[in-house]
């Protein structure tokens, strides 16, 4: 894509980009389903302005960062972590032109739009202009920021995190499932920090029975809806539960399959008395199939899905591979139960960790998933630590 030999050398481009990608991680929780993106405007060796992409329907990287600049952009270089947008089927004005209008003598950019709309378009536009583009430029971490709309955009279904506690010799829960508190309450603000940037949260049926859980983000701003999400085979799912008594409150999709719904019909009324949706999907060997739940949750706008696994539905998706990215918080305190159950063994490369007021967050990346570009702290990550430090 580099179209002319560039003034300032590689390793001023690929520390200007870094800059606009960590600006561009501000924008996370907020965009969706666009993506993320952050500009650095450089002029000389100073930096006159910056932006990101702070709001679905609001400005994007480019015009915020132009409208920031402390002197003419006129000669300036931009760093942009995706190409410009140079399509009008959209909620705001196309980047590209503003660009030109500036004036910019230069674009450095971090990867290729997808969108069929802007594929290579915003960078030709660019050019015939003549301006200098440049790039990719750390096209891997670029990519790996906006893995979750890359996985929407060219996968059809949503990125997939999976998290869970567990105490320092690695128990999640106490004897039988007993339910513990593992993790201290800094801990406990950052994962509802994080269920708030999500559009669903996932729990299996055991989940529901041991810990009646609520799954809703407390005690955090959020404008985004959360949809929450259980996968039941059995369709054992208690009237009584927190769940099903607030789902007129809080959304609440049920998942199960056909053949387990057909013995369950008063079940299946009593819950959808109760204002939960319960979606029966096809069998897969006497299960339904969680691909199934990413394509319907996929036709929902969901982007971005939180699991929160008990070990079975852990096991499922490790013998899958259908989980992105895992997160695990690790408390400095063992159980000391014998029968405590044991957390499952994250076979994928550790890409962070780090200090939450104690306990330990680390964050693994699937090498084999599709939206895998490179080992990359997630912003979600760099957020929380920021959040803590």
């Amino acid at each position: 894509m580099t179209r002319r030999m560039s003034n300032p050398s590689p390793e001023v481009d690929e520390q200007m980009m870094r800059r606009a990608i960590r600006l561009a991680m501000n924008g996370r929780g907020l965009v969706e389903p666009n993506p993320m993106v952050g500009c650095v405007i450089v002029k000389g060796d100073r930096v006159i302005g910056e932006g990101f992409h702070a709001q679905y329907g609001g400005p994007h990287a480019e015009p915020a960062a132009l409208a920031a600049c402390t002197e003419s952009p006129a000669g300036a270089t931009a760093y942009v972590t995706l190409e410009p947008c140079c399509h009008t089927s959209k909620k705001t004005p196309p980047c590209a032109p503003r660009l030109i209008e500036a004036k910019l003598r230069r674009v450095v950019v971090g990867c290729l739009d997808p969108n069929p709309d802007v594929n290579g378009k915003g960078i030709g536009m660019l050019h015939d202009a003549g301006i200098e583009v440049v790039g990719p430029v750390l096209e891997a971490a670029s990519k790996q920021l906006i893995a979750p709309f890359l996985t929407a955009l060219s996968h059809r279904r949503p990125f997939v995190t999976s998290k869970w506690a567990q105490s320092a010799n690695a128990k999640i829960a106490g004897t039988v499932g007993r339910a513990l508190r593992i993790t201290n309450e800094v801990s406990d603000r950052v994962v509802h920090a994080l269920r708030a940037r999500c559009d669903a949260i996932i729990v299996g049926t055991n989940t529901v029975l041991a810990d009646d859980p609520l799954l809703t983000a407390r005690g955090v701003d959020s404008t985004r809806p959360l949809l929450r999400v259980v996968l039941s085979n059995s369709l054992k799912i208690p009237l009584t539960s927190r769940l099903v008594t607030t789902a007129r409150d809080h959304p609440l999709v049920i998942y199960s399959s056909v053949a387990s719904a057909a013995g369950s019909s008063r079940l299946v009324e009593g819950l959808q008395s109760a204002g939960a949706e319960v979606v029966l999907l096809d069998d897969h060997d006497g299960r339904f199939s969680f691909s199934d739940v990413l394509a319907d949750l996929h036709a929902r706008r969901v982007t971005h899905a939180l699991v929160e696994p008990g070990p079975t539905l852990t096991r499922y998706l490790f013998a899958r591979g259908q989980a992105d990215r895992v997160w695990v918080f690790q408390s400095p305190h063992p159980i000391d139960e014998a029968a405590a159950l044991s957390a499952p063994k994250v076979m994928y490369p550790e890409t962070a960790r780090a200090d939450i007021a104690g306990d330990t967050l680390i964050e693994y990346l699937n090498p084999q998933s599709e939206v895998f570009f490179s080992p990359e702290p997630s912003a979600d990550f760099l957020l929380a630590a920021d959040a803590d430090a």
